[in-house]
């Protein structure tokens, strides 16, 4: 992998811009450049005032020059552009995604890090498009994740005329009535995918510390830490020993608590991003984040996913229940 977008929305000030428009910003230019700002900004659709942070950004990366006629990408930055293990496409997948206009993006050697799809969709969707279609390719073939079911070839062969498709591959299909937002819904879910690959938290020995009369007391302790660390978002945390706690106000108020998403990625071992479908925190988007012991998921924290609204639901969901 090459470009890790995550390092331009780092420590600061939540951005006015997303990852896809980091991306966005590198494709743009690598096809474009030299482009100017004022027609970047308009092509990747955020503020000036955006399109110069990010610049500057790859500005000391060594990743663009500027000159008279607008800014390009220098030979580093096209080898790291390309290196990014993402390619994207503009397709027609009639029969197969539910809209008029669909964008591909391949995805290398991803295929072990997806579960059933759902994720992706659902970041797809977050992200403006109406829908997303995901495959994995095994054998010379493309498979819908966890399946053995194959789409029709002669649907899909634009897909092995738009990629080099091999073994292990993921291909994420976006779709909407607008191309760009089916772009923007398939390039922010593949870059989901990307990004949850060394997000787990993995700790050989700190899990072999809690013994079976500990181990709750260590739930609550982790817990009630996170909780203040990320400023007292509303935290959950349980194991596959213990019920589960949960976490506001700088206060442990459920101590017997587990929710589905919770219960999910105990079992699939993998970083979830969606909509809570139930409990407390139904409506609400949220992370979980499971923590591994032998390639198994021993715990699993969830938490509010600001990245996503969560708050702002979160907020407007207790309002309404006051009334």
């Amino acid at each position: 992998m090459g470009l890790n977008y995550k390092l331009y929305t780092g420590a600061g000030p939540t951005p006015k811009y997303s990852l896809y428009h980091v991306w966005k910003t590198y494709d743009t230019i690598f096809k474009e450049g030299p482009v100017g700002r004022k027609a970047l900004s308009q092509i990747v659709g955020i503020g000036e005032g955006s399109i110069r942070t990010i610049l500057n950004k790859m500005i000391g990366e060594g990743f663009v020059t500027v000159g008279k006629n607008g800014v390009s990408l220098t030979d580093r930055g096209i080898r790291e552009y390309l290196d990014c293990g993402m390619s994207v496409a503009q397709v027609d997948l009639k029969g197969v995604t539910i809209s008029s206009q669909d964008c591909a993006v391949l995805v290398k050697g991803m295929a072990a890090h997806m579960s059933n799809g759902n994720e992706q969709r659902d970041e797809a969707v977050y992200s403006g498009a109406e829908g997303a279609t995901s495959f994995v390719a095994k054998n010379g073939k493309l498979y819908y994740p966890c399946s053995n079911m194959s789409p029709d070839e002669e649907t899909t062969a634009c897909l092995k005329t738009a990629f080099n498709i091999r073994d292990g591959d993921v291909i994420i299909i976006g779709t909407a009535k607008k191309y760009r937002l089916a772009e923007q819904g398939a390039v922010t879910a593949a870059l989901a995918l990307e990004n949850q690959v060394n997000l787990s938290w993995v700790e050989k020995n700190v899990w072999e510390s809690f013994g079976p009369d500990t181990e709750a007391e260590a739930l609550q302790s982790i817990a009630l830490a996170v909780h203040e660390l990320t400023g007292r978002l509303p935290t959950t945390m349980r194991s596959k020993n213990c019920s589960g706690v949960r976490c506001e106000d700088g206060l442990v108020i459920d101590n017997n608590y587990t929710g589905p998403v919770l219960e999910e990625v105990l079992e699939t071992a993998k970083i979830t991003h969606k909509i809570s479908p139930s409990g407390p925190y139904m409506g609400v988007p949220v992370v979980a984040v499971p923590v591994m012991k032998k390639n198994k998921a021993v715990a699993v924290f969830g938490i509010v996913d600001i990245t996503k609204g969560g708050m702002f639901e979160l907020v407007s969901k207790t309002h309404k229940g006051r009334r």
